[in-house]
């Protein structure tokens, strides 16, 4: 399992996403405050949309250490539980099922406090399979 590469997307690099941890199937995935994060001048809120992408991109690197692939999304849900407010992120992305054609990935986002802010379940493309690899999880 190849570590997972944060800095080869411009939009990463831009949200300064750092990897904290990584094993089969799970990632952490940390996201600094910036300003431009937040709702609107004078909230202390971040954009659902930050937290969106973020639940994304945790979801999707989950699954990609069990496929050693590039994952599209497919489909993505997300809760949101209560307001993010200004401090770092973090999401935690475990896969849920890796299938020959569709993984599924269930990613929870918590504030510097440790609380859950946001949950989501990410779906993915399964990279296609080389000839004579078989997928005990289909």
């Amino acid at each position: 399992m190849n570590q997972p590469d944060l800095s080869k997307s411009p939009y990463q690099r831009f949200l300064g996403l750092k990897l904290a941890r990584h094993e089969d199937g799970l990632v952490e995935i940390t996201m600094p405050f910036r300003e431009e994060f937040l709702r609107e001048d004078g909230s202390d809120w971040l954009h659902g949309g930050i937290i969106s992408a973020l639940i994304d991109i945790a979801g999707d690197y989950a699954v990609e250490t069990r496929t050693g692939g590039d994952v599209p999304t497919v489909d993505l849900r997300i809760d949101y539980l209560r307001p993010a407010k200004r401090g770092s992120l973090t999401a935690i992305g475990r896969t849920a099922k890796v299938g020959r054609r569709i993984s599924v990935a269930d990613i929870e986002v918590k504030d510097e406090r440790g609380q859950v802010v946001a949950v989501g379940r990410g779906v993915y493309a399964t990279p296609a399979q080389q000839k004579g690899e078989t997928d005990e999880n289909a």
